[in-house]
């Protein structure tokens, strides 16, 4: 009697699992991203969506699939006191029972070194890893930047602070 309720318990552990992950999977937006949810047309959040992108926060658009309800920008690159770092975001727009969820990921990153000179010695040999990201440390963005974001698209939809 015994084995047979381990054997149920582990068949019902095994089935839970199974349904949570697929329920998490179907219902996923973007990884480790909090959405918003906007109870309008997805032409409307669409255009808002790239209008605070590309209107107000003068980003380059890299990748943007409408009928995917993806969008990603260009690295941004920015240079102050802390030294010098690159920022881009990626936003996933998913339909959702008469509303669209938009979950905005941004990833930051820090140079590693930053040179003293515009131009490094000519002389020198560069002993350095190549590659899109070498040099580049990634940092934690903060809340209040997407925040920010989603309050800009709250103000273009019409929507009320939360």
């Amino acid at each position: 009697m015994t084995a047979i309720r381990k054997h149920a318990c582990l068949l019902c552990l095994v089935l839970a699992g199974g349904l949570l992950a697929g329920a998490c999977a179907r219902g996923r937006v973007a990884p480790g991203t909090d959405a918003r949810v906007y109870r309008k047309p997805y032409d409307e959040v669409w255009e808002a969506v790239t209008a605070v992108l590309f209107d107000e926060l003068g980003c380059v658009e890299r990748k943007t699939k409408k009928s995917g309800g993806y969008l990603e920008t260009e690295w941004i690159n920015t240079f102050d006191t802390s030294g010098q770092s690159r920022w881009k975001l990626d936003v996933y727009l998913k339909k959702r029972n008469g509303a669209v969820s938009v979950a905005i990921a941004k990833r930051v990153q820090m140079k590693d070194k930053v040179s003293k000179t515009i131009r490094r010695y000519n002389h020198e040999e560069k002993n350095e890893p190549v590659g899109p990201n070498a040099g580049w440390s990634t940092i934690t963005a903060e809340a209040q930047d997407i925040e920010d974001i989603y309050r800009r698209i709250d103000l273009r939809l019409g929507e009320s602070a939360r």
